[in-house]
């Protein structure tokens, strides 16, 4: 099943902007703290019970619309990022400027595409880039939403305009790569990257994530194994190197090298559990899982991996403990339609 997640502006940044004002009540406080640790769920709730209160209504509704968009509630954080443009007041306007109104339009349009409105999400970044030009950013995100609208020369347009306003950063060139190739454009990618693995002076393991990306797996073996062992993120792209040519044991050889380092390490259990579900090893994947939930509650970042756990326990054969997990997971994730379908068909198990 594929995973859809709502990449974030940032939770921090919602509680750097709100902390701004002197009027924070003890309720703001909270969800701004719950925000931040991933507690969607209750993040929502506090900035409701914030909204109640009556004070800094557009930051409480903002807030409000952010931990929608980690439930995946997407139509309902439309709603709230609408009513915080609607709701600032003349001391709120002059703390936060026009700093505060962008921020919730970005956020909104970003709604937008997640909720199948791409058009929408292009007439707000219209209107932001018409006011300022010069954000690189916005030309990435409006390229993305063009490219959701099923527009991907106009796409290309606006990513050609971002590449051309930083020249040389790969890191940028890679990530639009990778998002044209959700939406059917991989081959525009291709040729933003054709040649860029061999760019003298780029860093390894960018240059590897290129390689890989390029589907040149010998290549990116090649040179990031003798980095392997010291640098995770190297070892990650080997993983999977290992992993698009099959050999597991290989991929799985490099993860051990780690030793007890790799508990504490989200995306190297994540791995290590994917490396067993390959394999055809359901519950030792599901074990692993586990593991990883627990380091993930340090990060606040548990999505994928609790879905992955659901996965593994359900190809294992266990429906009740699948069953139960996942119905744990709607009751933060409440906005997941794929979750839903599949709590369903558990059901039926």
């Amino acid at each position: 099943m594929k995973r859809v997640i709502a990449i974030l502006l940032s939770a921090f940044m919602a509680a750097a902007l709100c902390s701004c004002s002197p009027t924070n009540t003890e309720t703001m406080s909270n969800a701004q703290k719950a925000l931040e640790e991933g507690d969607f769920e209750n993040a929502a709730a506090l900035y409701q019970a914030a909204i109640d209160e009556g004070k800094q209504l557009q930051a409480c509704y903002r807030g409000k619309g952010i931990a929608l968009m980690g439930r995946m509630e997407y139509e309902n954080a439309v709603e709230a990022f609408n009513k915080a443009l609607e709701s600032a007041t003349f001391i709120e306007e002059k703390i936060y400027r026009d700093g505060m109104e962008d921020d919730i339009r970005r956020y909104l349009a970003s709604c937008y595409i997640h909720n199948g409105e791409p058009q929408q999400a292009i007439l707000v970044y219209n209107a932001l880039i018409e006011k300022n030009d010069s954000v690189i950013s916005l030309y990435t995100e409006r390229g993305t939403a063009k490219a959701a609208a099923g527009d991907l020369e106009g796409a290309k347009a606006d990513f050609d305009k971002a590449i051309n306003m930083d020249r040389g950063n790969y890191a940028l060139i890679l990530n639009i790569a990778q998002t044209l190739e959700q939406y059917g454009g991989r081959s525009i990618g291709e040729g933003y990257l054709a040649g860029a693995g061999s760019v003298e002076g780029l860093d390894p393991v960018l240059r590897g994530r290129i390689l890989y990306f390029m589907k040149d797996y010998q290549g990116a073996l090649d040179l990031l194994g003798q980095y392997a062992e010291a640098d995770e993120s190297a070892a990650m792209i080997v993983c999977r190197s290992y992993l698009a040519l099959g050999d597991t044991e290989a991929a799985k050889g490099v993860i051990d090298s780690f030793g007890d380092k790799v508990e504490n390490s989200v995306e190297l259990l994540d791995l290590l559990g994917s490396i067993f579900m390959k394999q055809g090893k359901y519950a030792e994947a599901a074990e692993v899982y586990e593991r990883a939930v627990n380091a993930a509650k340090e990060s606040g970042d548990l999505q994928v991996t609790l879905y992955n756990r659901i996965v593994a326990y359900e190809y294992a054969g266990n429906f009740e403990k699948a069953r139960e997990l996942l119905t744990n997971y709607l009751q933060q994730y409440s906005g997941d339609e794929d979750a839903k379908r599949e709590l369903r068909f558990l059901k039926t198990r």
